[in-house]
């Protein structure tokens, strides 16, 4: 949607005056934050005199996109984040993410995540469930399955294999074992190693977590969502995204292959057991 309003023309602010639509309810369009209405979508269209055949099929995204997804039921009981997380992973047809310091949730292990939620709690609301957060967690997981599956690539900085997180020996061992296990039983999941000794490049040093969304539609935006301690920080922004762009295919560049990624995992999981 970002791409058709910027395409005709049109400011954000332009299309709010002369539609009437709150520039806040135009943005949650084009970045997919929250549901918005049919009708409002059909309004922007209407007015930025999309094509017949194009106008169909945005309008029936729309109307599936107006449905609640799975993910709300479980909004206060495993989190916001994880909600919008979600939300977000539910569309997606390709997933980037780069951890310089936790394995990402799509691959934790049950145990792992208690772990977390425990060192988190502070963070969570009071309505928090950690046996919700798992279930939801094992319905977020579900998009790496099936012959639709969402393709997942992941770079984990060295670092993270070394560092428990707060896990015991075990439960850590037990995480990287799985992590092994859907790197060479997914099809759909890729996971490489940046180790410590890799070559810095004009972007490399990533300051923060951050994740990469594409989507089916060559007309949706990609959308980077970077991880801070108070909250995501969503980007839909072009400049902004060409930064993290670039980010990415310097951190593919960096990378183990796959093979000696998985190399370096089973070690780090071998050598939990010699620590404990």
């Amino acid at each position: 949607m970002l791409s058709i309003r910027q395409d005709a023309g049109y400011t954000s602010e332009r299309l709010s005056n002369e539609t009437g639509i709150q520039r806040q309810r135009i943005s949650h369009i084009e970045t997919g934050n929250r549901r918005v209405a049919p009708d409002v979508t059909k309004t922007i269209l209407s007015h930025l005199a999309v094509p017949a055949t194009r106008f169909d099929a945005i309008m029936c995204l729309a109307q599936g996109s107006a449905a609640p997804g799975w993910w709300e039921r479980y909004d206060d009981e495993m989190g916001p984040r994880q909600a919008r997380t979600a939300d977000l992973e539910s569309g997606a047809a390709t997933i980037f993410q780069f951890h310089p310091f936790l394995i990402p949730g799509l691959l934790q292990t049950p145990e792992f995540a208690t772990v977390r939620a425990q060192a988190d709690r502070a963070a969570n609301t009071r309505r928090f469930s950690t046996a919700r957060m798992l279930e939801a967690r094992r319905q977020r997981q579900a998009i790496l399955s099936g012959p639709d599956a969402t393709r997942l690539e992941v770079i984990l900085d060295e670092a993270v294999l070394v560092r428990r997180s707060g896990a015991p020996a075990q439960v850590m061992h037990d995480q990287l074992e799985y992590l092994i296990g859907q790197a060479l039983n997914r099809r759909s999941v890729t996971v490489r190693v940046l180790p410590f000794d890799a070559e810095s490049g004009r972007h490399l040093q990533a300051r923060s977590a951050y994740t990469r969304y594409s989507f089916e539609d060559p007309g949706d935006p990609v959308v980077v969502v970077v991880d801070t301690n108070v909250d995501d920080l969503l980007l839909h922004d072009r400049d902004k995204v060409a930064l993290y762009d670039d980010l990415t295919t310097e951190l593919r560049q960096a990378a183990l292959g796959p093979a000696e990624s998985i190399d370096v995992l089973t070690a780090a999981a071998e050598d939990c057991l010699s620590r404990r």
